[in-house]
């Protein structure tokens, strides 16, 4: 942990016993405040006890107008509260299915702020229609892709597969492009997987920026009725709204963008899982001081 750094949150994870807490976080003028981004891979008709395709630590840091990205890898290999070693993805899932632990966002929230040493102040999941109904609201996303990509087992909302490809260059993406794009699993690595799903988040936030949706109400409202049942949080709408109003101003182009990287981990197996990843606490850590403090000087 990294008390010396973040010190301990006031209303640390481990006291959410809802999705919905009755006293939401609120961060005063100048606080920042830690948001876990989680993609699920819930298709249409499933509930919402599936592991998390993305995980991804949002700070926001209103006094020094900075915005910063770290990215976790799904298979690294964490400790779980009450249940020991296993993939950070799974959180949801054991939390879902153990009711004593507050549900999945809340085991979530647990695992990743005790890993990370840093508080958590909201958590959000989105699953594939959340995601492809947020790009097709605010139009589509521009994304320079940086070099040719083919898989050829793309895996599809049906089950099945398909061949995927992008060639590089600037190009404008629907929904459902840019979902393909941020998931491609055979093109080139899960930490390359983690740069694109960061380069989307950062055309998402371009695009908002951009065509001013904040402003227009009907496209806001479209939006929030688009992904009232395709995402759980313990933000209200109106918190939402706040925050993103709050740092409407910040260019995409400032935003730090931090990951683990091959040079951070080593495989191993952990319970004849071959896909398992360690990861170095110390460079964990430089990591996190980054994503909290800015760049290393």
């Amino acid at each position: 942990l990294l008390p010396s750094i973040v010190g301990n949150a006031p209303n640390g994870p481990a006291r959410i016993p809802t999705l919905m807490p009755t006293a939401p976080i609120i961060p005063v003028a100048g606080q920042a405040i830690n948001i876990l981004l989680l993609g699920s891979d819930r298709r249409p008709g499933e509930s919402w006890t599936t592991r998390s395709d993305a995980i991804v630590v949002i700070h926001l840091d209103p006094a020094r107008e900075r915005v910063a990205l770290l990215s976790l890898p799904r298979d690294l290999v964490v400790p779980i509260p009450g249940y020991g070693q296993a993939r950070i993805n799974a959180a949801t899932v054991y939390g879902d299915l153990d009711p004593s632990l507050g549900g999945g966002l809340a085991l979530a929230r647990r695992t990743v702020s005790e890993y990370l040493g840093i508080p958590i102040t909201y958590v959000l999941r989105a699953d594939f229609h959340a995601f492809i109904a947020a790009v097709d609201a605010i139009g589509g996303v521009e994304i320079d892709v940086p070099e040719a990509l083919y898989d050829p087992a793309y895996p599809t909302m049906d089950y099945g597969y398909m061949v995927a490809s992008f060639a590089p260059g600037r190009q404008h993406m629907d929904g459902e492009t840019a979902l393909i794009y941020a998931r491609m699993r055979h093109a080139d690595s899960s930490y390359a997987r983690n740069r694109r799903q960061q380069l989307v988040l950062l055309a998402i936030m371009n695009q908002v920026r951009s065509r001013n949706i904040l402003a227009q109400v009907q496209v806001v409202s479209d939006l929030t009725s688009a992904l009232r049942d395709d995402i759980q949080t313990d933000m209200s709408p109106e918190r939402m709204l706040g925050l993103a109003w709050a740092f409407r101003g910040i260019s995409p182009d400032t935003v730090e963008r931090y990951a683990l990287d091959e040079s951070m981990v080593s495989e191993g197996v952990l319970a004849d899982d071959p896909y398992a990843t360690f990861a170095d606490t110390g460079q964990v850590r430089q990591l996190v001081r980054q994503l909290v403090n800015g760049p290393t000087p």
